[in-house]
This record gives C-alpha cells, structure tokens and sequence, in this order.
C-alpha cells in the first residue's frame, strides 16, 4: 500500500512484493466493445485490435488503459509480452485486462495488470473472488477484505472486479449503501482511483449507488462493460450511452467517446487531475 509520503510499502502477502506495480494513473483510457462485432473478427475479446487500440491511447498521452472483462482469450496468440514489447508505446505504462478460455460458456483465467519496468514489461496477475454476497459467508467476505484487498492496491488505484463492489452493501431499509465490511475502509487515503472492470452491463439500481458511494472521500470510480449480451428474453439491453460509468467524490461524470475507425470498439479517455 502506499506509505504517507506516497510511496508504495511493502505488502504483509504470500506473494513477494515486487510482483505488484505501484502505480500512479494520471489519463486513463477505458475501452469496451460489442459482443456482437466478435462474429466478424478472427480472435475472440480485443485480440485483434489490442495493437491499435493502445496505438490510439498512446497518442493521446495516456499512461494507463482499462479494458472491459472477458478481455482476451487465453493463448490465443494475438497478444503477449513479447507483442507488447514491440509496440514501442511512448507514453501507455499499464495495462488492465481480463484472460478467459473461450467456449459455449466463457471460463474466466486469471485478471492480468501489465505494467512497464526497468527490464520491460511485467505481469501482475490475480482472480475475482465473488460477484455476489448473497449466501455467501460473512467470514469470506472478511476474509476478501483482510487477505485480497490489499493485493490489490496498486499505488494510486485498486482493483474491484465486476460484482466485488457488491462488498460494499445497500440498505432497503435504509435507502442508501453502507461498508458493512470494510472495503471502503480497506483503501488507503492515498489511492484515489477504484477500477471496477465488468464483464455486462449491470441493471439493478444498487450498483449506480454503490459506485457512488465507493466514490466518496475524494476518490473516482471507473466501471466498464461489454455491449450486446442477451437477456432470456432475448433482447440486448445496452442503453445509448457509452458502456462505462464514472464516478469522482459522489458526482457522475460525463466520458465521451474520442472517434474511432475500430468496428464495436468504445474508447473513452479520463484525465484524473481534471473534473
């Protein structure tokens, strides 16, 4: 976690310290993309396009960018280390996405953070660990808030997966959410960006509060989905607006889309330092 004057402390985990990145995000690009351009595409999630899009990126001066989940399929070739390492991006130092084994049901691998180096490119890799709480034992959730959170405080941002912001909890009886848990707790001062990568777009009213909420204190939240998933009914229910939701001390704001020639790709760009 970060140490008061900003830097990155040593973390009190199984894995050695130095395989996580301290990070400290300034212009973030967020990407989604529509399930149903994958038809067209030789590789499944952002294969084919991970190349330009970072290209893009790169040229608006981000340091950082966010993939939405079910991001690339697992040893497909399209996308490596070694891919990246010729890239030659000038300015993009982290990489945020998803491997998944693809299949009549995707299986979610592993949540990969690649981050820039003195010797190159690195991984920083870790798992989703619930989407909901329902059920689910209150010792695991402690658990999640005493072992998981801080492995994934990465310098100036955190990771929550998908439904892992449902940690922190909406009352019906009273209204509004509360950190029953800790997980709003568990984040350093210092960390003020939450990146929430979600595999489809969730519905439920909560979810906006809970975003909101974790979005307190000063800090911003950076939620992005896949478009084109059907409901049982078979409709699609995207909405019109560009498939991310941002967040900063409680307030929504607005990321249009930056023009692009990519079929089914959505691009955003967040400037941390500006509202």
């Amino acid at each position: 976690m970060l140490t008061k004057n900003g830097g990155c402390a040593k973390r009190l985990t199984n894995q050695k310290p130095s395989t996580a990145p301290c990070l400290n995000i300034a212009k973030l690009g967020i990407v989604s993309r529509d399930f149903r351009n994958e038809c067209k595409s030789r590789f499944r999630g952002f294969g084919d396009v991970i190349p330009e899009v970072l290209r893009i990126l790169d040229v608006e001066k981000c340091d950082s960018v966010l993939f939405s989940l079910y991001s690339l399929v697992q040893h497909d070739g399209s996308f490596n280390k070694n891919i990246l390492n010729k890239l030659q991006l000038d300015h993009v130092k982290t990489i945020f996405l998803e491997e998944y084994l693809d299949g009549e049901i995707r299986e979610i691998k592993r949540f990969v953070v690649y981050h820039t180096t003195g010797e190159g490119w690195s991984e920083y890799a870790f798992m989703q660990k619930f989407g909901s709480i329902t059920a689910m034992p209150q010792k695991e959730i402690q658990d999640f808030v005493k072992n998981e959170m801080p492995k994934r405080i990465l310098g100036n941002c955190c990771v929550l997966l998908c439904g892992e912001t449902n940690g922190v909890k909406y009352s019906p009886k009273d209204k509004n959410v509360k950190d029953t848990f800790g997980v709003r707790a568990a984040i350093p001062k210092t960390t003020n960006i939450v990146l929430n990568p979600i595999h489809d777009r969730m519905t439920r009213f909560e979810m906006k509060l809970k975003r909101q909420f974790l979005s307190e204190q000063g800090r911003w939240v950076v939620s992005v989905w896949n478009k084109g998933k059907k409901d049982n009914d078979d409709k699609v229910r995207d909405g019109k607006n560009p498939a991310w939701t941002v967040y900063h001390n409680g307030q929504n704001i607005v990321i249009p889309l930056i023009q692009s020639e990519l079929p089914g790709i959505e691009i955003g760009i967040l400037e941390i330092t500006k509202v």
